[in-house]
C-alpha cells in the first residue's frame, strides 16, 4: 500500500523539527506498508532538508543502475528553508531479493551527498511451490503400513512460516517455525516429514503453509493401501458379504457370511470382531477349485439393545497378510424403538480397480441357507 506524500512528511515531522533546531540537513526513506509479490509495482518516498536554496538534486539507484523518479515535490517553511520529497515506483522481481534501493540528495552546501538505502527484500514476498512425496520400503503399500509423507515447500521468502498437516480435512500436526535452508537466489526451502498409516479405504492428506497472515497454500495426496499380489495378472477383487433380510429383536443372534474366490493357496484366515472383541462362533471353510481356493466364512452375532451404534468387522488374511477388511453396521438388523429398518438387497462389490490381485475365478454361488441380504 503506497504512502502519500503528506503522510510521509507527517511521519518525519519530529526529524524535520530536529533538523530545523540543529540546522543540519537530514534524509529519510520509506517503502510500502506491506510486502508484495514479484511483478507488482511498489512506491518508495525520499524526503530531505532543510536546505537554504532549491538548487539540489535527487538521484535514485536500484542496485548499481539509476532509476527515474516518478514525482518530486518542493516544500518551504516560514524561515525560508526548502524540503524535497521524491517518489519512485519500482516493479519488483525475484532477483531484487539481493538488491537495494538508494536515494541520494546533493546540494552545494553539503560536504558530501545525503544517502539512504533500503534492502528490497524488506518489501518482497515470494510464495512457496508445494508438493508431497511418499517413500515406501517395498513396491506395494500394505494395510496398516506406516508411510513417510514429505511436504516440500520450495523457493519462498521471507523464511518464517507455519506448516500444518491435515488428514481428511482434520488438523493432525502443526509446526510453527520449521527448519529451512537458504537458496543461492536468496529464497528459502524446507522439507517436513509426517508418518501416516495406510488403509484400504484411503485417506486424503494435505500440507498447509501459511506466510504471515496470507491465505494458506496447500498440496494434497491420497494414501491408499494395496492388497498384495496373490497370483499372476491384474484383476478386480470381488467378494460377497451378506446378512439376513429380516430384522431381529435384541437377545437374538444373526448370521453374517463372507464368500470369496481365487486364492492361490489354502492359507486363508477370516476373523470377525464386535466392539474390538473377536467373535467365537465362527465357521470358515476353504474349498479347492482347480488351481485356486474359495473361502466361505459364517459367524453368529448376538444382538443387544445398544447395538444401534455397534459394528462387526470382517478381517481376511492370506499367509498372515491382511487383504480385506470391512465394518458392518448392526443397526440395519436390529428391530426396536428408534431403530430404522435398512433396505437391503443382493450385492457384489469390487475393491479398487488398480489393485494388482489374483485373476477372477468363476464360482457357483454357494448355498447359504435362508434368505440373505447384502451387508451395507
Amino acid at each position: 500500500m503506497a504512502a502519500k506524500c503528506g503522510q510521509v512528511l507527517t511521519s518525519v515531522l519530529p526529524a524535520l523539527l530536529l533538523g530545523l533546531t540543529a540546522g543540519r540537513p537530514f534524509i529519510s526513506l520509506t517503502g510500502p506498508s506491506r510486502r508484495t509479490t514479484p511483478g507488482n509495482p511498489v512506491p518508495f518516498n525520499c524526503t530531505a532538508g532543510p536546505f537554504s536554496s532549491w538548487d539540489f538534486n535527487v538521484t535514485w539507484m536500484k542496485g548499481s543502475d539509476e532509476h527515474p523518479a516518478s514525482a518530486q515535490h518542493l516544500v518551504t517553511n516560514n524561515q525560508g528553508n526548502y524540503f524535497v520529497t521524491s517518489k519512485v515506483w519500482v516493479t519488483l522481481t525475484l532477483q531484487d531479493l539481493l538488491l537495494e534501493i538508494t536515494c541520494e540528495v546533493t546540494h552545494r552546501a553539503l560536504g558530501e551527498p545525503l544517502r539512504k538505502t533500503m534492502n528490497l527484500s524488506q518489501v518482497l514476498q515470494v510464495v512457496p511451490t508445494l508438493k508431497i512425496t511418499t517413500k515406501t520400503s517395498g513396491t506395494y503399500i500394505h494395510v496398516q503400513q506406516r508411510v513417510n509423507l514429505t511436504c516440500h515447500a520450495s523457493h519462498f521468502y521471507p523464511s518464517h512460516l507455519r506448516l500444518t498437516w491435515m488428514e481428511n480435512r482434520h488438523q493432525v500436526h502443526t509446526v510453527e517455525s520449521p527448519q529451512v535452508t537458504r537458496n543461492p537466489d536468496g529464497t528459502y526451502s524446507l522439507k517436513h516429514t509426517w508418518q501416516a498409516e495406510a488403509t484400504l479405504d484411503g485417506s486424503e492428506f494435505a500440507c498447509w503453509v501459511v506466510q504471515d497472515e496470507q491465505p494458506p497454500f496447500r498440496a494434497n495426496i491420497t494414501l491408499r493401501a494395496q492388497a498384495p499380489r496373490l497370483g499372476k495378472g491384474r484383476s478386480t477383487y470381488s467378494y460377497s458379504l451378506q446378512g439376513p433380510l429380516q430384522q431381529s429383536e435384541p437377545g437374538k443372534s444373526i448370521q453374517l457370511t463372507y464368500v470369496s474366490s481365487g486364492f492361490p493357496s489354502r492359507h486363508i484366515t477370516v476373523t470377525w470382531f464386535k466392539k474390538n472383541h473377536e467373535l467365537p462362533k465362527t465357521q470358515t471353510y476353504v474349498h479347492p477349485s482347480g488351481d485356486t481356493h474359495n473361502v466361505t466364512s459364517r459367524v453368529l452375532v448376538p444382538l443387544q439393545a445398544d447395538d444401534v451404534l455397534s459394528f462387526v468387522q470382517c478381517h481376511v488374511s492370506h499367509k498372515s497378510t491382511l487383504v480385506f477388511q470391512k465394518a458392518i453396521s448392526l443397526d440395519q438388523y436390529l428391530r426396536g424403538k428408534g431403530v430404522l429398518a435398512a433396505q437391503v438387497g443382493p450385492c457384489r462389490v469390487g475393491l479398487w480397480m488398480s489393485l494388482p490381485l489374483f485373476p477372477p475365478l468363476k464360482m457357483a454361488q454357494p448355498s447359504l441357507g435362508g434368505g440373505m441380504g447384502a451387508v451395507k
